[in-house]
């Protein structure tokens, strides 16, 4: 888009000037036909071009460390994996604040009884094939269960904590590699400047070389050698910009930044070291020991094996459970009797006389009894209180209280190497950070000499005193020692950035 706007631009160029009256060129001349202008309007083209370049160059947005950090900590698939596991404990929480309320539960059956059976409705036997339903409607509570509901609340509620400070150590791992590979572009870039600025100073070795090659003052060597040195500088250029690359890609896949944008970190003149004060490593481990997710991790580890151990001795004691009923059925075999009349029936003689002694026998007509009516009438309820006292279940909960207390104890050991671990790396980073001061300053005073040295075998080969192979081993002493100096200032600020982790203040530059 940016080089179509600048064809434009460059074409009513070539047409304002073909507006002025050129006496040999009496035919004006077209854009297609610029490969055949003079290099004038050639070195215009290239000039437009590059300025379209540059300024789309200028409209990417450059990144500061701390936006970088902001944005792989939103993207980080493996910090969205840990808020997830985070709301499964959340909900894993309001499931066992729930068990302290009654249960409720409902059934229903429907049955083809085939056979002898005992009816359900007469509670006699029968056997012919029936329908019938039974429903039931029973709620329960437990009343005392060793305070396992109580200390799994507790736990629950721990294991949510323990997972926060987990997903506050992986942010503070991301952010550090974050930093770290900003600092390592930001020493590429500055290494791909020193390397050019050692690619013009040849060049510049080279035409000084020419003129007194011209002067008969140097021969053919001195060209050769200082051409070979342009050809090291440009590969050493090329070595720079690789790895400007290839930390760039690491940054970016450590965001996660999408491959089809383009990203550039803001360019950060690190002119002037922080100050770091650290009293003492003794001062510096008892500031990590407060700051650090680690070790509230660990310790939440403690207090939540704890729980564990309080639950598993709970399942040894007995448990009072209320519980209540309410049920009734319905079966094909129901019947209605009604008393519709009364027939005469002999029943016997009397002793003496001999006569017929009648008696009444009742006529009952039978019909199907409603389903409602059925529900109604078989309406039973039930309320009690049952104890569950455990004896011997093939020594499943001593088991799981003894594994508890392993756990207890291995949460225990897990603290104890988290703070010895913790206690190794502030050793570390207090010993790496006097030491990389002390390489800083000792390679500030190389490159000042070096530097030094370098300037003065410059003014002796101009004289003519010293060779080119003199010059070259001075120039490459003061260019070695230029990249010690950017590799202790780089390793120096890294450094820095630790002791600030380990303080718990933000990382910056």
């Amino acid at each position: 888009m940016t080089v179509v706007i600048f064809y434009n631009r460059l074409k009513r160029r070539i047409v304002s000037l073909n507006r002025v009256p050129k006496t040999n060129d009496p035919k004006p001349c077209t854009f297609d036909e610029l490969i055949v202008l003079p290099n004038m309007y050639r070195i215009l083209f290239l000039l437009l071009l590059s300025y379209s370049i540059g300024a789309s160059a200028q409209d990417i947005e450059k990144w500061s460390l701390q936006e970088c950090i902001e944005f792989a900590l939103t993207h980080n698939t493996s910090i969205q994996q840990n808020s997830l596991q985070g709301n499964i404990l959340e909900n894993n929480l309001k499931q066992v604040k729930l068990s302290r309320i009654p249960s409720l539960n409902a059934s229903g059956n429907h049955n083809y009884n085939i056979g002898r059976f005992i009816d359900p409705f007469t509670n006699t036997f029968n056997t012919s094939t029936i329908q019938s339903n039974s429903f039931s409607v029973s709620s329960g509570v437990l009343l005392y269960g060793g305070s396992q509901v109580n200390n799994a609340i507790k736990q629950a509620k721990v294991a949510s904590s323990a997972n926060d400070k987990s997903t506050e150590v992986l942010r503070n791992q991301i952010s550090l590699s974050i930093a770290t590979t900003y600092l390592q572009i930001l020493q590429a870039e500055e290494s791909l400047r020193v390397s050019q600025e050692q690619l013009n100073l040849s060049k510049k070795q080279l035409e000084q070389a020419e003129k007194l090659i011209k002067s008969g003052s140097a021969n053919q060597s001195v060209r050769l050698n200082l051409q070979a040195q342009m050809a090291n500088d440009n590969v050493t250029i090329v070595n720079a910009q690789n790895s400007i690359q290839l930390a760039y890609n690491t940054l970016m896949n450590l965001m996660q930044w999408p491959m089809d944008k383009s990203f550039e970190i803001e360019k950060l003149p690190i002119d002037k070291l922080p100050v770091v004060s650290v009293e003492s490593v003794a001062m510096l481990y008892e500031t990590a020991l407060s700051n650090l997710p680690e070790v509230q991790q660990a310790m939440l580890n403690i207090e939540q094996a704890s729980y564990g151990q309080k639950i598993a001795s709970g399942a040894l004691q007995p448990s009072v459970t209320a519980y209540g009923n309410v049920n009734t059925l319905y079966s094909q075999s129901g019947r209605d009797a009604k008393l519709v009349g009364y027939e005469p029936v002999t029943v016997g003689v009397t002793k003496t006389t001999l006569e017929e002694v009648i008696g009444a026998n009742p006529i009952i007509e039978y019909s199907d009894k409603a389903f409602g009516s059925q529900l109604s009438d078989n309406l039973g309820q039930q309320v009690g209180v049952s104890v569950s006292v455990p004896i011997f279940n093939g020594y499943r909960n001593r088991t799981a209280l003894e594994n508890a207390k392993l756990n207890s104890k291995i949460a225990e050991l897990g603290l104890q190497t988290t703070k010895n671990q913790l206690r190794s790396d502030v050793t570390t980073a207090y010993t790496n950070l006097k030491g990389a001061k002390s390489r800083y300053d000792a390679a500030q005073s190389s490159e000042i000499a070096q530097k030094l040295n370098f300037e003065f075998s410059q003014k002796r080969f101009d004289a003519g005193v010293m060779n080119s192979v003199d010059l070259l081993t001075a120039r490459n002493q003061w260019n070695q020692a230029q990249m010690q100096l950017l590799n202790a200032k780089y390793e120096f600020l890294f450094r820095s950035l630790i002791i600030d982790f380990y303080k718990g203040n933000q990382l910056k530059l």
